[in-house]
């Protein structure tokens, strides 16, 4: 597993590299933004040790992850504990979770809304700002596993994203990434029919943040699961995806990623009017 982090730690920091490595990397991979900042609970153990030693060495490689924030924070809450997952992934390109929350059971967007200020201040005064005002700088947040995130679920989850947009140029771009959903509670999916648009809407876990999401990404797994949809692996699978995908649109996704395995994945964009509403996109 960290051999898999280390590589997905480096993938990131060079995609996203701010300043040129040399003149032949850049033109093969032009820098992207130039920043890269993880928001999380690290704890004070062996496994947040490693993790922070990994981000550490891709910042000093790719000169772009910035670890402050959550160095601070695991100085804050010294009895927390990392959260640890493992993904094995099937021969048919598929993956599963096992995951053991740890302090992220009782992580708050309130929690998280508070590293976020901090690190405005931090990017605001290495820019030279002397008003003492936090100006929007944020191009994009990356949110993920909700259904794993028992204190940033529903209001609270629809709330911080709210106040994500304040602090992001153009209202920047949130992306949602699912992992973790669990088997559906609704008598409707468990039956096999397709949820209801107002039912999605009220999802305890991801409802009333849909409209605020511009990326969703979900497996096509996590699809059956949150709308009942049936994949049967059969042509007409396509269309089946579409109406289940289409649910989300009309819940105020802009875009919606499904991936699919060996099979590939799926896109779906929402209409002109919703683009509008996140400049940035």
């Amino acid at each position: 597993m960290i051999q898999s982090v280390s590589m997905a730690c480096k993938t990131l920091a060079r995609l996203c590299h701010g300043e040129a490595l040399d003149d032949g990397y850049m033109q093969v991979t032009p820098p992207v933004v130039s920043t890269v900042t993880p928001l999380c609970m690290v704890g004070n153990d062996d496994t947040g040790t490693k993790l922070l030693k990994l981000l550490e060495n891709c910042g000093s490689a790719c000169r772009n992850v910035d670890t402050r924030v959550i160095r601070n924070s695991r100085a804050k809450y010294p009895s927390n504990r990392t959260a640890l997952s493992v993904l094995p992934i099937y021969k048919d390109g598929r993956r599963g979770c096992f995951f053991d929350a740890a302090s992220n059971d009782k992580f708050s967007t309130d929690q998280l809304l508070e590293m976020i200020s901090e690190l405005s201040s931090i990017l605001n005064s290495k820019g030279g700002d002397t008003t003492g005002m936090s100006m929007p700088i944020y191009g994009s947040l990356l949110f993920g596993y909700p259904h794993l995130l028992p204190m940033m679920q529903g209001q609270a989850l629809a709330r911080f994203f709210q106040q994500s947009r304040k602090l992001m140029i153009d209202s920047g771009i949130i992306a949602l990434d699912l992992n973790g959903v669990p088997e559906p509670d609704s008598p409707i999916v468990k039956a096999g029919a397709l949820r209801s648009l107002n039912n999605l809407r009220n999802d305890n876990v991801i409802g009333p943040a849909l409209q605020h999401v511009d990326i969703l990404h979900m497996n096509e797994d996590e699809l059956v699961l949150l709308t009942g949809c049936r994949i049967l692996d059969h042509q007409e699978d396509e269309f089946v995806i579409a109406k289940a995908v289409e649910l989300f649109l009309q819940c105020g996704v802009a875009v919606v990623a499904v991936t699919r395995g060996s099979k590939g994945s799926y896109a779906a964009c929402n209409n002109e009017e919703r683009f509008k509403q996140t400049p940035a996109l």
